[in-house]
């Protein structure tokens, strides 16, 4: 077991997660970059990291252009383990509308945030892994 000298934050890790999680849904640039640490990196199955804010101010539109998303995320663990780093998992379930066609599928992802603490005390995202974990049957 990893001994604990710190003051456990869980609950600001998962509401961080969470904030990004709601504005990812309302397809909010702004308030979801404002989840990322300035060098954070994003790790998903559309293609190469994409690392910074400023390549994730880049993405994060095309994205919300492209694809409307209706999805329920759901904190499956967070553990913090240092005063000034931690990471949440989450699985989220819903459907994704391709805004193109008109097509909408039901999907699944597996997320994996590390959060880093600000030098304000806040806890932004500095590494999210995602991964597509296929349509529902």
């Amino acid at each position: 077991m990893m001994s604990k000298d710190f003051n456990d934050e869980s609950a600001a890790l998962a509401a961080t997660v969470m904030e990004y999680m709601t504005a990812f849904m309302r397809g909010d640039v702004p308030a979801v970059l404002a989840t990322y640490a300035e060098d954070g990196v994003l790790m998903a199955p559309i293609g190469p990291a994409v690392e910074g804010k400023k390549q994730l101010a880049e993405v994060y539109p095309g994205l919300f252009a492209a694809v409307d998303f209706n999805l329920v995320p759901k904190v499956k663990e967070v553990l913090q383990t240092s005063a000034d780093w931690g990471f949440v998992r989450t699985a989220t379930e819903g459907t994704q509308t391709n805004k193109a066609n008109g097509d909408t599928v039901r999907t699944r992802y597996l997320e994996l945030f590390l959060l880093r603490k600000s030098a304000t005390g806040a806890w932004l995202i500095a590494r999210y892994s995602t991964t597509q974990n296929g349509p529902e049957a």
